[in-house]
C-alpha cells in the first residue's frame, strides 16, 4: 500500500469511528428518555423509524451530488458536523426537559440526515483508490466504525454517570465537531478525478445507471431490506431489551460495548472473505449465521451468556459495509459504486431498518412485550436466508 493510499484508509477509517459511534446512540438513550424521563416509548420507536427513512431517502440524492460534483470529502464532513449538533441536541434535551419532545425530534431529524452521508461516500472513496481490493480496504475501515459503535456507548454511559446527561453529551458533540474537521483535512487532496478511471469523464457529468445492473439491484436490494427489518430493528431496541431483562442502566452501556466489539474483527475477517471467496457467498454465510446465532440469544437470559451471543451476532450481523458494499464493488464499475451504494445502503438497508424499528414499536405499542416482539423479528431474519438464492449469479450482458 503506498502512502496516498494509506492517508485515504487512515483518514475515511476515523470518519467511520466518528459517524459509526452514533448509530447506538438512540438505542442507549432509548433507555434514559424512556425509563427515568418518562418519555413515551412509542414516541421514541417513531422518532427512530422517522430518522432511518430520513437517512435512507436523502442517501440516494447525497450520492448523486458527490457523482456529479466530485464532491465526496465537503460532503462526508458534513454529514459528521451534522451528527456533532445532532448529539449537542440530544444531550440539551435533558436540560430543557419541558421541551423534551420538540427536542428529540429536531435532534432525530437531524441525525437521520446526518447518517446518509458517510457509507455511499466512503465506500466510493475507498473503491476509487484501492481498485479490486475495495472489500479489503472496506473491511479494515469498517472495523474502526465497528470500534466507533462499540466505544461510544460506553464512553457516553461513564460520562453521563460521572458529570450528568447533558454535559456528557456536550463533551461527544464537541469531540465529533473536531472529529469531522480532522477527517476534512486529511482528505482534503482526494478528488475522483485524480484517478485515471474518471479521466475520460466530463466535470459535472452525473453518471446514470446502466439498466442491465437493475435487475441485480432491485433483487439484491429486497434482500438486504427485509434482512435489514430484522436486525436495525432489534439493534434500536436491544438497550431497553438489555434494561427489562437485567433492570441496570449501567448493564446497557456494558452490553452495547462488549457485545459490538465482534464486529471490529468481523468486519476486516469479512471483508477479506469478500475478496477473496466473493461478495455472494459472504452474503450468504454473514445472514445464514446471524440467525443462527440470534436465535441461541433469544434462549436463555443470563448476563455471559446473553453478552456471549450477542458477541457472536454482531462478529457475523455487523458486516455490511465489506460484504454489502464490498460485493457492489466487484460488480458495478466505479463510476456507479456511489449510486449503487446508496441504493443498497441508503433505500435497502436504511429504510429497511427504519421499516424493522416500526414494526417492534407497533407491536409494543398493541401490548406485545419486547421478549415476545424480537422473537417475531427473528422471522424476518428468515425470510431473508430463504429469498438469498434470488441474487442473480452475474449481471446479464
Amino acid at each position: 500500500m503506498n502512502r496516498s493510499n494509506a492517508r485515504v484508509l487512515i483518514f475515511t477509517s476515523i470518519g467511520h469511528f466518528l459517524n459509526d459511534g452514533t448509530l447506538l446512540l438512540f438505542s442507549l438513550l432509548i433507555v434514559y428518555y424512556s425509563e427515568f424521563y418518562h418519555v413515551n416509548l412509542t414516541f421514541l420507536g417513531l422518532i427512530a423509524v422517522v430518522y432511518g427513512i430520513i437517512s435512507g431517502i436523502i442517501s440516494p440524492v447525497i450520492s448523486g451530488f458527490a457523482d456529479k460534483r466530485d464532491f465526496d470529502v465537503p460532503l462526508m464532513t458534513l454529514g459528521l458536523l451534522l451528527a456533532g449538533i445532532s448529539v449537542f441536541l440530544f444531550g440539551l434535551a435533558f436540560l430543557l426537559t419541558s421541551y423534551i419532545y420538540i427536542i428529540i425530534g429536531i435532534a432525530a431529524v437531524l441525525l437521520g440526515f446526518a447518517q446518509s452521508f458517510y457509507h455511499p461516500l466512503g465506500s466510493s472513496i475507498l473503491s476509487y483508490t484501492f481498485g479490486k481490493n475495495s472489500p479489503t480496504a472496506l473491511g479494515v475501515n469498517g472495523s474502526l466504525g465497528s470500534l466507533g459503535r462499540s466505544v461510544t456507548p460506553m464512553v457516553i454511559t461513564a460520562l453521563i454517570l460521572a458529570i450528568g446527561e447533558s454535559t456528557g453529551m456536550f463533551i461527544v458533540a464537541l469531540y465529533m465537531v473536531v472529529g469531522a474537521l480532522v477527517v476534512y483535512f486529511g482528505l482534503s487532496s482526494f478528488k475522483r478525478g485524480n484517478y485515471e478511471k474518471t479521466q475520460n469523464q466530463k466535470k459535472g457529468e452525473k453518471e446514470k445507471l446502466d439498466p442491465k445492473y437493475v435487475k441485480f439491484l432491485f433483487a439484491f436490494g429486497t434482500i438486504v431490506f427485509i434482512r435489514s427489518m430484522f436486525m436495525s430493528g432489534t439493534t434500536t431496541f436491544l438497550g431497553e431489551y438489555v434494561y427489562k431483562v437485567y433492570d441496570s442502566k449501567t448493564l446497557v452501556g456494558v452490553f452495547l460495548t462488549v457485545a459490538f466489539l465482534g464486529a471490529i474483527i468481523g468486519q476486516p475477517f469479512f471483508g477479506y472473505l469478500t475478496t477473496k471467496k466473493g461478495g455472494r457467498f459472504t452474503v450468504f454465510f454473514t445472514t445464514i449465521a446471524s440467525i443462527v446465532v440470534f436465535f441461541l440469544f433469544l434462549l436463555w437470559n443470563n448476563f455471559a451468556f446473553s453478552v456471549s451471543m450477542y458477541l457472536i451476532e454482531t462478529f457475523f450481523a455487523m458486516s455490511g459495509f465489506p460484504v454489502l458494499l464490498g460485493y457492489l464493488t466487484q460488480i458495478f464499475p466505479s463510476k456507479y459504486i456511489a449510486t449503487a451504494s446508496s441504493y443498497i445502503w441508503g433505500l435497502s438497508n436504511i429504510i429497511g431498518g427504519a421499516t424493522g424499528v416500526g414494526v417492534i414499536t407497533l407491536l409494543l405499542g398493541v401490548g406485545i412485550n419486547i421478549y415476545l416482539s424480537f422473537w417475531i423479528m427473528l422471522i424476518f431474519g428468515i425470510i431473508s436466508a430463504l429469498m438469498l438464492p434470488l441474487i442473480p449469479q452475474k449481471v446479464e450482458e
